[in-house]
């Protein structure tokens, strides 16, 4: 019996080893295709398949850092709209309420 491809599926930042019976630079072919059958693309926008645990490793702690250093922008976007809105004055023609 010919030897399983073992590939490794990057997906929701989870790395998981998948067996493949065959590969192509556009298509996997899972060993156990589960509920979807047949093949897989090898890239989605769910999912990308590595060649080794360390790329995928690395493709997963990229994306985490792209998403801190977003998140770190729209904290910073927050906290200036917070001290711009706490800041404000009523104009001096406001009306005053009792």
């Amino acid at each position: 019996m010919k030897q399983p491809i073992v590939l490794w599926r990057l997906k929701w930042g989870e790395i998981k080893r998948v067996e493949c019976t065959k590969v192509t630079a556009f298509y996997v072919w899972p060993a156990d295709p589960g509920i979807w059958g047949g093949k897989e693309a090898r890239a989605s926008d769910r999912h990308i398949y590595y060649e080794t645990w360390e790329e995928a490793h690395q493709a997963a702690l990229a994306r985490a850092e792209n998403e801190l250093a977003h998140c770190r922008r729209e904290l910073e976007r927050a906290q200036g709209n917070y001290g711009r809105i706490k800041g404000m004055k009523p104009p001096a023609d406001a009306e005053v309420q009792p």
